[in-house]
């Protein structure tokens, strides 16, 4: 059934799918290669966000967080196509690549930051990960099978080569963090040498500056972990603490969050709990493209999706666009006759 709808111009499906608003959200935008990103995904190229600027500009309103709660919670209107831009995570690019090209085209962004990770105190577990298997990468042939061969005996493996390695490491969880700080230790990764000196993660100056310049600050939790997996009380605490921790650096009066991951398997009753325990937290946003949700969750489409980075083109926005709204036509098709998605 995926394919039918790439018969159908952007015009028809926002007929077919009315949205209120559109999410789209990045994490890294940059030209430099970035060996703590590279291998999870491709950073986006500077010229293709910048065509992606200028792409909603020309075929959307850029709307803020508050905008949009103000629509949700309040009933205020939102202009048609309105497009909400954010980035998840808190990459230092956010600030020395994304920033300027946010000024010059007067585009509206939030940022949600990972707390725990602000002033390169820690490293995610994922780009330790990208790390490990840059450094296999570039060792000889001698010294990776020396490293091979350290890790099948601690770990009662029986990895071959650096192919089997990646495949490997990437099934690594948070749970397993620890056997991926072995292996960083065994490949030589110095990972608290990298924060130190690669800085991949944004200081709170930075996130100051950001804030000053007229960015919403949103949090992305404190640890970046699967919530859905996590107690009521570990939810909650991941939630507030993050958020709180924004609030106390940006002065800002309400906090807007988005789920790391997604939002799937949390409860919606839990969530609501938590936002009338603490009714300073702003909405929060999801990453499931554009499926609905409750009134204070908005749904934002993944830009780096690989699959959709289409040759040729300046930006793939048409194509990120189109393969949500088909994705939406399979739903409906999936549940049958006289599920019609308008309104």
């Amino acid at each position: 059934m995926r394919g039918v709808g790439r018969v159908l111009p952007l015009g028809a499906y926002r007929t077919l799918f009315r949205r209120d608003v559109v999410g789209v959200f990045y994490h890294s935008v940059s030209d430099v290669y970035l060996p703590h990103v590279q291998h999870l995904y491709a950073p986006e190229p500077v010229a293709r966000f910048e065509a992606a600027l200028q792409y909603i500009q020309q075929h959307y309103q850029p709307v803020t967080d508050a905008e949009i709660e103000a629509h949700r919670i309040e009933g205020k209107p939102l202009p048609k196509r309105a497009l909400h831009l954010s980035f998840d995570d808190g990459f230092s690019e956010c600030y020395s690549v994304v920033r300027p090209l946010l000024l010059k085209y007067s585009m509206p962004c939030t940022f949600y930051v990972t707390t725990g990770w602000l002033d390169n105190a820690s490293m995610f577990y994922r780009n330790k990960t990208s790390l490990c298997i840059e450094q296999m990468r570039t060792l000889e042939r001698d010294a990776a099978k020396m490293v091979l061969t350290s890790l099948n005996n601690a770990l009662s493996l029986s990895l071959s080569d650096a192919a089997s390695f990646e495949r490997w490491i990437k099934t690594q969880q948070a749970a397993e963090e620890g056997v991926i700080d072995m292996t960083a230790k065994m490949l030589g990764v110095d990972v608290k040498a990298y924060l130190q000196e690669r800085t991949p993660y944004l200081t709170r100056e930075q996130v100051q500056a950001l804030r000053a310049d007229g960015f919403t600050i949103g949090a992305h939790t404190v640890r970046h972990p699967k919530l859905a997996a996590l107690s009521d009380a570990e939810i909650e605490r991941e939630i507030v603490d993050s958020a709180r921790e924004v609030q106390a650096i940006t002065g800002q009066a309400r906090v807007t969050l988005s789920f790391p991951y997604s939002g799937n398997g949390l409860s919606r009753t839990l969530l609501a709990a938590i936002r009338q325990r603490h009714p300073w937290l702003g909405l929060f946003y999801d990453t499931q493209d554009l499926q609905r949700d409750v009134p204070f969750i908005v749904q934002r489409i993944w830009a780096e999706k690989a699959a959709l980075r289409t040759a040729g083109q300046a930006t793939n926005l048409p194509a990120l666009l189109r393969d949500a709204y088909e994705s939406e036509l399979y739903d409906v098709a999936r549940r049958g006759p006289g599920t019609r998605d308008v309104g």
